[in-house]
Protein backbone atom coordinates (compact mmCIF):
# COMPACT_ATOMS: atom_id res chain seq x y z
CA UNK A 1 0.00 0.00 0.00
CA UNK A 2 1.14 3.16 -1.04
CA UNK A 3 2.46 5.67 1.77
CA UNK A 4 0.54 9.11 1.65
CA UNK A 5 1.43 12.29 4.00
CA UNK A 6 -2.56 13.16 4.73
CA UNK A 7 -3.54 16.80 5.39
CA UNK A 8 -7.47 17.35 6.60
CA UNK A 9 -9.22 20.45 5.65
CA UNK A 10 -10.18 22.76 9.09
CA UNK A 11 -13.81 20.81 8.98
CA UNK A 12 -13.72 17.08 7.77
CA UNK A 13 -17.25 17.42 6.42
CA UNK A 14 -18.31 19.32 3.46
CA UNK A 15 -21.48 19.85 2.47
CA UNK A 16 -22.93 17.93 -0.67
CA UNK A 17 -26.00 19.23 -1.75
CA UNK A 18 -26.17 17.06 -4.72
CA UNK A 19 -26.20 14.02 -2.23
CA UNK A 20 -27.75 15.99 0.60
CA UNK A 21 -25.70 14.63 2.82
CA UNK A 22 -22.09 15.39 4.87
CA UNK A 23 -19.06 13.68 3.69
CA UNK A 24 -16.02 14.34 5.29
CA UNK A 25 -12.91 15.68 2.73
CA UNK A 26 -9.36 14.88 3.32
CA UNK A 27 -6.86 16.30 1.67
CA UNK A 28 -2.94 15.48 1.11
CA UNK A 29 -0.08 17.14 2.20
CA UNK A 30 3.69 17.34 3.14
CA UNK A 31 4.75 16.61 7.11
CA UNK A 32 6.41 19.94 8.05
CA UNK A 33 7.19 18.93 11.03
CA UNK A 34 7.91 15.25 11.95
CA UNK A 35 8.71 15.72 15.17
CA UNK A 36 4.82 16.86 16.09
CA UNK A 37 3.60 13.91 15.58
CA UNK A 38 2.88 11.38 18.44
CA UNK A 39 2.06 7.64 17.49
CA UNK A 40 0.95 6.99 21.08
CA UNK A 41 -1.58 9.44 21.78
CA UNK A 42 -5.06 8.95 21.69
CA UNK A 43 -8.09 11.10 19.82
CA UNK A 44 -11.55 11.61 19.55
CA UNK A 45 -14.31 12.14 17.43
CA UNK A 46 -17.18 14.74 18.08
CA UNK A 47 -20.14 14.91 15.42
CA UNK A 48 -22.52 17.64 15.70
CA UNK A 49 -25.81 17.18 13.61
CA UNK A 50 -27.04 20.60 11.47
CA UNK A 51 -30.52 20.71 11.55
CA UNK A 52 -33.03 19.31 9.20
CA UNK A 53 -36.33 21.31 8.52
CA UNK A 54 -39.62 19.61 7.42
CA UNK A 55 -42.36 21.20 6.51
CA UNK A 56 -42.52 24.34 9.02
CA UNK A 57 -40.36 22.55 11.38
CA UNK A 58 -37.03 21.80 12.90
CA UNK A 59 -36.71 17.96 13.66
CA UNK A 60 -35.66 16.82 16.74
CA UNK A 61 -31.50 16.47 16.66
CA UNK A 62 -31.79 14.21 20.32
CA UNK A 63 -31.01 10.34 20.76
CA UNK A 64 -30.01 10.14 17.12
CA UNK A 65 -27.63 6.47 17.89
CA UNK A 66 -24.41 6.85 15.78
CA UNK A 67 -21.63 3.75 15.09
CA UNK A 68 -18.22 4.48 15.07
CA UNK A 69 -15.62 1.47 13.19
CA UNK A 70 -12.08 1.69 12.94
CA UNK A 71 -11.45 1.04 9.23
CA UNK A 72 -7.50 0.94 9.02
CA UNK A 73 -4.29 1.39 11.06
CA UNK A 74 -2.11 4.19 10.91
CA UNK A 75 1.64 3.45 10.30
CA UNK A 76 4.41 5.94 10.65
CA UNK A 77 8.03 5.44 9.46
CA UNK A 78 9.37 8.41 10.70
CA UNK A 79 8.73 10.74 7.28
CA UNK A 80 5.56 9.94 5.97
CA UNK A 81 2.15 8.45 7.26
CA UNK A 82 0.19 5.67 6.05
CA UNK A 83 -3.60 3.80 6.76
CA UNK A 84 -3.33 -0.09 6.64
CA UNK A 85 -7.25 -1.28 6.01
CA UNK A 86 -8.81 -4.07 7.83
CA UNK A 87 -8.09 -7.54 5.98
CA UNK A 88 -11.91 -8.54 6.02
CA UNK A 89 -12.37 -4.82 4.07
CA UNK A 90 -10.04 -5.19 1.62
CA UNK A 91 -12.36 -7.38 -0.85
CA UNK A 92 -14.43 -3.79 -0.90
CA UNK A 93 -11.63 -2.40 -2.98
CA UNK A 94 -11.50 0.76 -1.04
CA UNK A 95 -8.05 2.54 -1.21
CA UNK A 96 -7.89 4.58 1.59
CA UNK A 97 -4.87 6.03 1.25
CA UNK A 98 -6.49 7.94 -1.66
CA UNK A 99 -9.17 9.48 0.14
CA UNK A 100 -8.56 13.25 -1.31
CA UNK A 101 -11.67 14.50 -2.74
CA UNK A 102 -15.30 14.51 -0.71
CA UNK A 103 -17.00 12.38 -3.59
CA UNK A 104 -13.92 9.61 -2.52
CA UNK A 105 -15.14 9.75 0.79
CA UNK A 106 -18.41 9.30 0.48
CA UNK A 107 -18.82 6.27 -2.27
CA UNK A 108 -15.97 4.73 0.19
CA UNK A 109 -17.58 5.19 2.99
CA UNK A 110 -21.13 3.55 1.23
CA UNK A 111 -18.52 0.50 -0.04
CA UNK A 112 -17.89 -0.40 3.41
CA UNK A 113 -21.14 0.23 5.06
CA UNK A 114 -22.64 -2.68 2.91
CA UNK A 115 -19.86 -5.17 4.35
CA UNK A 116 -19.56 -3.70 7.94
CA UNK A 117 -21.48 -6.04 9.62
CA UNK A 118 -20.00 -9.11 8.72
CA UNK A 119 -16.57 -8.13 8.92
CA UNK A 120 -16.33 -8.89 12.44
CA UNK A 121 -15.29 -4.77 13.40
CA UNK A 122 -17.10 -4.14 16.73
CA UNK A 123 -18.83 -0.73 16.57
CA UNK A 124 -18.80 1.77 19.40
CA UNK A 125 -22.39 3.40 19.48
CA UNK A 126 -23.88 6.43 21.17
CA UNK A 127 -26.71 8.72 21.03
CA UNK A 128 -26.63 12.21 20.70
CA UNK A 129 -27.70 14.92 23.50
CA UNK A 130 -30.36 17.30 23.17
CA UNK A 131 -28.08 19.74 20.61
CA UNK A 132 -27.24 16.99 18.34
CA UNK A 133 -23.83 16.52 19.61
CA UNK A 134 -21.87 13.28 20.52
CA UNK A 135 -18.40 12.38 21.66
CA UNK A 136 -16.03 9.13 21.20
CA UNK A 137 -13.14 10.22 22.86
CA UNK A 138 -9.76 7.50 24.04
CA UNK A 139 -9.71 6.36 20.38
CA UNK A 140 -6.45 4.69 18.66
CA UNK A 141 -4.83 6.43 15.70
CA UNK A 142 -6.83 5.27 12.55
CA UNK A 143 -9.44 5.48 9.74
CA UNK A 144 -13.02 5.12 10.90
CA UNK A 145 -16.15 4.72 9.42
CA UNK A 146 -18.89 7.18 10.85
CA UNK A 147 -22.60 5.37 10.02
CA UNK A 148 -26.19 6.77 11.26
CA UNK A 149 -27.77 3.28 13.00
CA UNK A 150 -31.42 5.21 14.01
CA UNK A 151 -32.42 8.41 13.04
CA UNK A 152 -34.68 8.92 16.12
CA UNK A 153 -36.89 11.74 14.79
CA UNK A 154 -34.37 13.52 13.29
CA UNK A 155 -33.61 12.41 9.50
CA UNK A 156 -31.03 10.67 7.84
CA UNK A 157 -27.00 11.73 6.92
CA UNK A 158 -24.66 9.58 4.73
CA UNK A 159 -21.84 7.56 5.94
CA UNK A 160 -18.51 9.31 5.62
CA UNK A 161 -14.92 8.47 6.98
CA UNK A 162 -12.62 10.56 9.46
CA UNK A 163 -8.99 10.11 10.28
CA UNK A 164 -6.88 10.21 13.63
CA UNK A 165 -5.27 12.33 13.29
CA UNK A 166 -5.23 14.96 10.22
CA UNK A 167 -2.85 17.82 9.79
CA UNK A 168 -4.90 21.20 9.63
CA UNK A 169 -1.53 23.87 8.59
CA UNK A 170 1.02 21.53 7.53
CA UNK A 171 2.50 22.02 10.89
CA UNK A 172 0.56 20.17 13.64
CA UNK A 173 -1.46 16.92 13.94
CA UNK A 174 -4.92 17.32 15.09
CA UNK A 175 -5.85 14.38 17.16
CA UNK A 176 -9.70 15.76 18.23
CA UNK A 177 -11.72 15.65 15.30
CA UNK A 178 -14.38 17.60 15.17
CA UNK A 179 -17.58 16.92 12.08
CA UNK A 180 -20.17 19.14 11.05
CA UNK A 181 -23.05 16.67 9.27
CA UNK A 182 -25.63 17.67 6.61
CA UNK A 183 -28.81 15.57 7.67
CA UNK A 184 -32.10 15.46 5.27
CA UNK A 185 -35.72 14.50 6.43
CA UNK A 186 -37.16 10.84 6.98
CA UNK A 187 -39.81 11.34 4.48
CA UNK A 188 -38.05 10.04 1.39
CA UNK A 189 -38.51 8.82 -2.05
CA UNK A 190 -39.45 4.94 -3.33
CA UNK A 191 -38.59 2.75 -6.16
CA UNK A 192 -40.39 -0.21 -7.00
CA UNK A 193 -38.86 -2.58 -9.61
CA UNK A 194 -40.67 -5.27 -11.52
CA UNK A 195 -39.01 -7.74 -12.88
CA UNK A 196 -40.63 -10.03 -15.23
CA UNK A 197 -39.49 -13.33 -17.75
CA UNK A 198 -40.25 -13.32 -21.29
CA UNK A 199 -38.91 -15.21 -24.50
CA UNK A 200 -37.92 -13.97 -27.84
CA UNK A 201 -38.53 -15.75 -30.67
CA UNK A 202 -35.05 -14.93 -32.65
CA UNK A 203 -36.43 -15.41 -35.85
CA UNK A 204 -39.86 -12.98 -35.62
CA UNK A 205 -38.67 -11.26 -32.29
CA UNK A 206 -41.84 -11.90 -30.94
CA UNK A 207 -42.32 -11.97 -27.25
CA UNK A 208 -43.96 -13.94 -25.14
CA UNK A 209 -44.67 -14.10 -21.67
CA UNK A 210 -43.09 -17.12 -19.19
CA UNK A 211 -44.30 -18.42 -16.23
CA UNK A 212 -41.61 -19.46 -13.23
CA UNK A 213 -41.99 -23.30 -11.84
CA UNK A 214 -43.62 -23.35 -8.08
CA UNK A 215 -41.33 -23.15 -5.30
CA UNK A 216 -40.61 -26.48 -3.82
CA UNK A 217 -39.65 -27.79 -0.33
CA UNK A 218 -35.96 -29.33 0.10
CA UNK A 219 -33.90 -30.29 3.25
CA UNK A 220 -37.01 -28.55 5.31
CA UNK A 221 -36.18 -25.41 3.56
CA UNK A 222 -38.28 -23.71 0.55
CA UNK A 223 -36.68 -23.50 -2.97
CA UNK A 224 -37.86 -20.50 -5.72
CA UNK A 225 -38.82 -21.90 -8.76
CA UNK A 226 -36.66 -19.43 -9.56
CA UNK A 227 -34.26 -16.67 -8.17
CA UNK A 228 -32.60 -13.45 -9.26
CA UNK A 229 -31.37 -10.59 -7.82
CA UNK A 230 -31.28 -6.71 -8.56
CA UNK A 231 -28.56 -3.95 -6.60
CA UNK A 232 -29.18 0.07 -6.44
CA UNK A 233 -25.94 1.73 -7.00
CA UNK A 234 -24.59 5.58 -6.64
CA UNK A 235 -22.65 4.98 -10.10
CA UNK A 236 -23.07 4.29 -13.80
CA UNK A 237 -20.39 1.44 -13.60
CA UNK A 238 -22.14 -0.30 -10.61
CA UNK A 239 -19.06 0.26 -8.24
CA UNK A 240 -20.91 1.92 -5.76
CA UNK A 241 -23.58 0.36 -4.08
CA UNK A 242 -26.43 2.39 -1.92
CA UNK A 243 -26.09 1.96 2.08
CA UNK A 244 -26.54 -2.02 3.21
CA UNK A 245 -29.96 -2.95 1.79
CA UNK A 246 -28.54 -1.92 -2.09
CA UNK A 247 -29.02 -5.69 -3.11
CA UNK A 248 -33.01 -7.02 -3.14
CA UNK A 249 -33.40 -10.63 -3.82
CA UNK A 250 -36.71 -11.55 -6.24
CA UNK A 251 -38.11 -15.31 -6.13
CA UNK A 252 -40.40 -16.63 -8.22
CA UNK A 253 -43.47 -19.43 -7.29
CA UNK A 254 -45.11 -20.17 -10.38
CA UNK A 255 -45.28 -17.06 -11.53
CA UNK A 256 -44.25 -14.76 -14.62
CA UNK A 257 -43.69 -11.19 -12.41
CA UNK A 258 -42.31 -10.24 -9.36
CA UNK A 259 -41.78 -6.92 -7.88
CA UNK A 260 -39.62 -5.38 -4.58
CA UNK A 261 -39.11 -1.95 -3.56
CA UNK A 262 -36.49 0.42 -1.95
CA UNK A 263 -37.44 2.75 0.68
CA UNK A 264 -36.28 5.78 2.25
CA UNK A 265 -34.35 7.01 -0.62
CA UNK A 266 -33.10 10.65 -0.78
CA UNK A 267 -33.59 12.95 -3.76
CA UNK A 268 -30.47 12.09 -6.62
CA UNK A 269 -29.44 9.79 -9.22
CA UNK A 270 -29.43 5.49 -8.96
CA UNK A 271 -28.65 2.91 -11.29
CA UNK A 272 -30.29 -0.73 -11.27
CA UNK A 273 -28.62 -3.64 -12.12
CA UNK A 274 -29.05 -7.41 -12.01
CA UNK A 275 -26.40 -8.77 -9.92
CA UNK A 276 -24.86 -12.25 -8.90
CA UNK A 277 -25.77 -13.29 -5.41
CA UNK A 278 -22.79 -11.94 -4.16
CA UNK A 279 -23.95 -8.24 -5.25
CA UNK A 280 -21.81 -7.87 -8.21
CA UNK A 281 -23.67 -5.93 -11.05
CA UNK A 282 -23.91 -7.85 -15.03
CA UNK A 283 -23.56 -5.38 -17.93
CA UNK A 284 -27.55 -4.00 -18.92
CA UNK A 285 -28.40 -6.09 -22.34
CA UNK A 286 -25.58 -8.82 -22.03
CA UNK A 287 -26.27 -12.04 -22.61
CA UNK A 288 -24.84 -14.44 -19.37
CA UNK A 289 -26.45 -17.63 -18.04
CA UNK A 290 -27.65 -18.36 -14.70
CA UNK A 291 -28.56 -22.42 -13.41
CA UNK A 292 -28.65 -23.11 -17.01
CA UNK A 293 -30.92 -20.55 -18.16
CA UNK A 294 -29.57 -18.22 -20.39
CA UNK A 295 -30.65 -14.81 -20.87
CA UNK A 296 -30.15 -11.03 -20.90
CA UNK A 297 -31.55 -8.07 -18.66
CA UNK A 298 -32.98 -5.09 -20.69
CA UNK A 299 -34.97 -2.51 -18.56
CA UNK A 300 -38.77 -2.71 -19.96
CA UNK A 301 -41.16 -5.44 -21.01
CA UNK A 302 -38.03 -7.30 -23.21
CA UNK A 303 -39.92 -6.01 -26.44
CA UNK A 304 -36.85 -3.51 -26.92
CA UNK A 305 -33.32 -3.69 -25.95
CA UNK A 306 -32.69 -0.50 -23.43
CA UNK A 307 -30.33 -0.56 -20.97
CA UNK A 308 -31.14 2.85 -19.51
CA UNK A 309 -30.88 2.22 -15.84
CA UNK A 310 -30.72 5.20 -14.60
CA UNK A 311 -33.31 6.61 -12.05
CA UNK A 312 -34.11 10.24 -10.95
CA UNK A 313 -35.44 11.05 -7.68
CA UNK A 314 -36.44 14.70 -6.71
CA UNK A 315 -39.27 15.47 -4.70
CA UNK A 316 -39.55 12.21 -2.83
CA UNK A 317 -41.37 10.87 -5.65
CA UNK A 318 -43.23 6.88 -5.95
CA UNK A 319 -40.91 6.30 -8.79
CA UNK A 320 -41.30 2.55 -10.81
CA UNK A 321 -38.92 0.38 -13.09
CA UNK A 322 -39.51 -2.48 -15.56
CA UNK A 323 -37.03 -4.53 -16.06
CA UNK A 324 -37.55 -7.54 -18.25
CA UNK A 325 -35.17 -11.31 -18.26
CA UNK A 326 -35.23 -12.04 -22.03
CA UNK A 327 -34.53 -15.73 -23.06
CA UNK A 328 -33.97 -16.72 -26.57
CA UNK A 329 -34.21 -20.37 -25.48
CA UNK A 330 -37.61 -20.90 -23.46
CA UNK A 331 -36.11 -23.19 -20.18
CA UNK A 332 -37.56 -26.50 -19.87
CA UNK A 333 -39.04 -26.14 -16.56
CA UNK A 334 -40.65 -22.70 -17.68
CA UNK A 335 -44.04 -22.49 -19.11
CA UNK A 336 -45.48 -20.11 -21.58
CA UNK A 337 -48.48 -17.85 -20.19
CA UNK A 338 -51.46 -16.15 -22.03
CA UNK A 339 -53.10 -13.24 -20.45
CA UNK A 340 -56.80 -13.26 -19.34
CA UNK A 341 -58.61 -10.09 -18.71
CA UNK A 342 -62.27 -10.43 -16.31
CA UNK A 343 -63.82 -7.61 -16.73
CA UNK A 344 -66.63 -7.14 -13.80
CA UNK A 345 -69.48 -4.57 -14.53
CA UNK A 346 -72.34 -4.06 -11.64
CA UNK A 347 -75.68 -2.57 -12.71
CA UNK A 348 -78.28 -1.32 -10.91
CA UNK A 349 -81.90 -2.11 -11.52
CA UNK A 350 -82.41 0.29 -14.46
CA UNK A 351 -79.20 -0.72 -16.28
CA UNK A 352 -76.93 1.88 -14.57
CA UNK A 353 -73.46 1.32 -13.58
CA UNK A 354 -73.29 0.55 -9.91
CA UNK A 355 -71.18 -0.18 -7.33
CA UNK A 356 -71.77 -1.98 -4.01
CA UNK A 357 -70.80 -3.50 -0.78
CA UNK A 358 -70.56 -7.02 -2.16
CA UNK A 359 -67.41 -8.61 -2.77
CA UNK A 360 -67.19 -10.90 -6.24
CA UNK A 361 -64.98 -14.16 -7.53
CA UNK A 362 -64.73 -15.51 -10.77
CA UNK A 363 -63.15 -19.23 -11.37
CA UNK A 364 -61.35 -19.88 -14.54
CA UNK A 365 -61.36 -23.17 -15.52
CA UNK A 366 -59.03 -25.61 -19.00
CA UNK A 367 -61.30 -27.36 -20.94
CA UNK A 368 -60.38 -30.52 -21.97
CA UNK A 369 -62.81 -33.03 -23.83
CA UNK A 370 -65.47 -33.00 -26.35
CA UNK A 371 -68.79 -31.21 -25.71
CA UNK A 372 -70.51 -34.30 -24.43
CA UNK A 373 -68.00 -35.00 -21.80
CA UNK A 374 -66.09 -31.80 -20.74
CA UNK A 375 -63.15 -32.27 -17.76
CA UNK A 376 -62.43 -28.56 -15.81
CA UNK A 377 -59.10 -28.10 -14.34
CA UNK A 378 -59.25 -25.45 -11.92
CA UNK A 379 -56.53 -22.84 -12.93
CA UNK A 380 -57.60 -19.71 -10.37
CA UNK A 381 -60.15 -17.88 -8.60
CA UNK A 382 -59.77 -14.12 -8.42
CA UNK A 383 -61.31 -11.45 -6.53
CA UNK A 384 -63.04 -9.19 -9.09
CA UNK A 385 -63.09 -5.59 -9.47
CA UNK A 386 -66.06 -3.68 -9.16
CA UNK A 387 -66.63 -2.18 -12.88
CA UNK A 388 -62.71 -2.70 -13.35
CA UNK A 389 -60.27 -5.48 -14.91
CA UNK A 390 -58.30 -8.28 -13.28
CA UNK A 391 -55.62 -10.06 -15.18
CA UNK A 392 -54.70 -14.24 -14.66
CA UNK A 393 -51.96 -15.68 -16.27
CA UNK A 394 -53.29 -19.16 -18.50
CA UNK A 395 -50.59 -22.04 -19.05
CA UNK A 396 -50.29 -22.27 -22.91
CA UNK A 397 -48.99 -25.30 -25.01
CA UNK A 398 -45.44 -24.69 -26.21
CA UNK A 399 -46.59 -26.33 -29.73
CA UNK A 400 -48.45 -23.14 -30.32
CA UNK A 401 -51.97 -25.39 -30.22
CA UNK A 402 -55.35 -23.82 -28.68
CA UNK A 403 -55.99 -24.18 -24.71
CA UNK A 404 -59.39 -23.47 -24.20
CA UNK A 405 -60.56 -21.86 -20.67
CA UNK A 406 -63.99 -21.40 -19.45
CA UNK A 407 -65.19 -18.36 -16.72
CA UNK A 408 -67.52 -18.51 -14.36
CA UNK A 409 -68.53 -16.33 -11.58
CA UNK A 410 -68.11 -18.61 -8.39
CA UNK A 411 -67.28 -17.58 -4.48
CA UNK A 412 -64.36 -17.29 -2.80
CA UNK A 413 -63.88 -20.92 -2.46
CA UNK A 414 -64.94 -21.93 -6.14
CA UNK A 415 -68.42 -22.79 -5.39
CA UNK A 416 -70.96 -21.70 -8.76
CA UNK A 417 -73.15 -19.11 -7.87
CA UNK A 418 -76.86 -20.27 -6.89
CA UNK A 419 -78.93 -17.48 -9.21
CA UNK A 420 -81.83 -18.34 -7.33
CA UNK A 421 -79.98 -17.20 -4.13
CA UNK A 422 -78.09 -14.43 -5.52
CA UNK A 423 -78.96 -11.05 -5.33
CA UNK A 424 -77.82 -10.44 -8.77
CA UNK A 425 -79.02 -11.54 -12.80
CA UNK A 426 -75.13 -13.01 -13.62
CA UNK A 427 -74.33 -12.46 -17.47
CA UNK A 428 -71.48 -13.07 -20.11
CA UNK A 429 -69.71 -16.28 -19.00
CA UNK A 430 -68.46 -18.30 -21.23
CA UNK A 431 -65.02 -19.85 -23.09
CA UNK A 432 -62.27 -17.57 -24.31
CA UNK A 433 -59.51 -19.34 -26.66
CA UNK A 434 -55.82 -18.83 -25.92
CA UNK A 435 -52.90 -19.91 -27.82
CA UNK A 436 -49.01 -18.81 -28.18
CA UNK A 437 -50.30 -16.55 -31.36
CA UNK A 438 -53.35 -15.48 -29.56
CA UNK A 439 -51.32 -14.27 -26.36
CA UNK A 440 -54.84 -11.91 -24.48
CA UNK A 441 -57.91 -12.65 -24.36
CA UNK A 442 -60.97 -10.81 -22.85
CA UNK A 443 -64.37 -11.41 -20.97
CA UNK A 444 -66.44 -9.53 -19.35
CA UNK A 445 -69.00 -10.78 -16.07
CA UNK A 446 -71.72 -8.52 -15.47
CA UNK A 447 -73.83 -8.28 -12.28
CA UNK A 448 -77.52 -6.28 -12.73
CA UNK A 449 -79.34 -6.04 -9.85
CA UNK A 450 -82.53 -7.96 -9.48
CA UNK A 451 -85.69 -5.84 -9.31
CA UNK A 452 -88.59 -6.72 -6.14
CA UNK A 453 -90.90 -8.83 -8.76
CA UNK A 454 -87.70 -11.19 -9.50
CA UNK A 455 -87.11 -11.42 -6.28
CA UNK A 456 -90.49 -12.65 -5.38
CA UNK A 457 -90.53 -14.78 -8.59
CA UNK A 458 -91.12 -18.66 -7.61
CA UNK A 459 -88.36 -20.88 -8.59
CA UNK A 460 -90.61 -22.78 -11.15
CA UNK A 461 -90.92 -19.54 -13.02
CA UNK A 462 -87.17 -19.15 -12.55
CA UNK A 463 -86.37 -22.28 -13.39
CA UNK A 464 -88.66 -22.20 -16.34
CA UNK A 465 -87.57 -18.11 -17.73
CA UNK A 466 -83.65 -17.64 -16.95
CA UNK A 467 -81.30 -18.28 -19.32
CA UNK A 468 -79.23 -15.74 -18.83
CA UNK A 469 -76.56 -18.31 -16.00
CA UNK A 470 -75.22 -21.13 -18.20
CA UNK A 471 -74.02 -23.47 -16.06
CA UNK A 472 -70.75 -24.60 -16.61
CA UNK A 473 -69.75 -28.61 -16.97
CA UNK A 474 -67.32 -30.44 -14.42
CA UNK A 475 -65.85 -33.90 -14.62
CA UNK A 476 -69.29 -35.20 -14.00
CA UNK A 477 -71.21 -33.86 -16.61
CA UNK A 478 -73.38 -31.27 -15.10
CA UNK A 479 -75.45 -29.39 -17.36
CA UNK A 480 -77.99 -26.90 -17.61
CA UNK A 481 -81.02 -26.70 -15.39
CA UNK A 482 -84.35 -27.13 -17.38
CA UNK A 483 -87.78 -26.11 -17.30
CA UNK A 484 -90.63 -28.50 -15.59
CA UNK A 485 -92.41 -30.08 -17.86
CA UNK A 486 -95.94 -31.92 -18.06
CA UNK A 487 -99.84 -30.46 -17.59
CA UNK A 488 -100.06 -29.25 -13.76
CA UNK A 489 -103.83 -28.33 -14.16
CA UNK A 490 -105.74 -28.88 -10.87
CA UNK A 491 -107.92 -32.07 -11.96
CA UNK A 492 -109.48 -32.46 -8.64
CA UNK A 493 -111.32 -29.39 -9.11
CA UNK A 494 -112.45 -30.24 -12.67
CA UNK A 495 -113.90 -33.93 -11.66
CA UNK A 496 -115.99 -32.19 -8.69
CA UNK A 497 -117.59 -29.84 -11.23
CA UNK A 498 -118.60 -32.45 -13.50
CA UNK A 499 -119.91 -34.32 -10.80
CA UNK A 500 -122.07 -31.41 -9.43
CA UNK A 501 -122.68 -30.76 -13.43
CA UNK A 502 -124.53 -34.30 -13.60
CA UNK A 503 -126.36 -34.08 -10.24
CA UNK A 504 -128.14 -31.03 -11.79
CA UNK A 505 -128.69 -32.50 -15.18
CA UNK A 506 -130.02 -35.94 -13.29
CA UNK A 507 -132.40 -33.35 -11.08
CA UNK A 508 -133.52 -31.22 -14.05
CA UNK A 509 -134.43 -34.43 -16.18
CA UNK A 510 -136.37 -36.42 -13.13
CA UNK A 511 -138.73 -33.26 -11.88
CA UNK A 512 -139.56 -32.53 -15.77
CA UNK A 513 -140.89 -36.18 -16.44
CA UNK A 514 -143.16 -35.43 -12.87
CA UNK A 515 -144.40 -32.60 -14.13
CA UNK A 516 -145.71 -34.81 -17.16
Amino acid sequence: MKSIIIKYSKYILTLLAVAAMAVGLLMPAQIKAADSYNKDKKGSITIKLDDVKQGDSITNKANVSISIYQVASISHDGVNISFDIVSSLKSTGVDVNDITTSDKNLNSAKKLTTVIDNSGISAVTKKTDSNGKVSFTDLAQGMYLVEEKDSASYGMFSPFLVAIPYMEDGQNWIYDVETYTKGVSNQQGSLEVTKALVYMDPETGKIYNLQAPKSYEENGETVPGARYYVGLFCDAEGTIPYGKNYLKTIDFNGSHSETIKYDNLPDGIYYLFETDENGVPYAMGETHTEQDRTYKCVVGDGSGDSTDNKVQLQGRPQGKMNISNVFTIIPEDFLVVAELTIEKKVLDQNGQQTTTNDTFYASVYKQTGSDDNVENELIQTVQLQQNGKVTVPVRVEKDGSTTKVYIEETDADGNTIDPDNFAYKISGEGNVELSMEQQTGTITLTNREKGDEEEETTSSEEETTSTEKEKKPTNNTKKSKSGKTGDTTPILTWIIIGVAAAVVIIFLVVRRRKSE
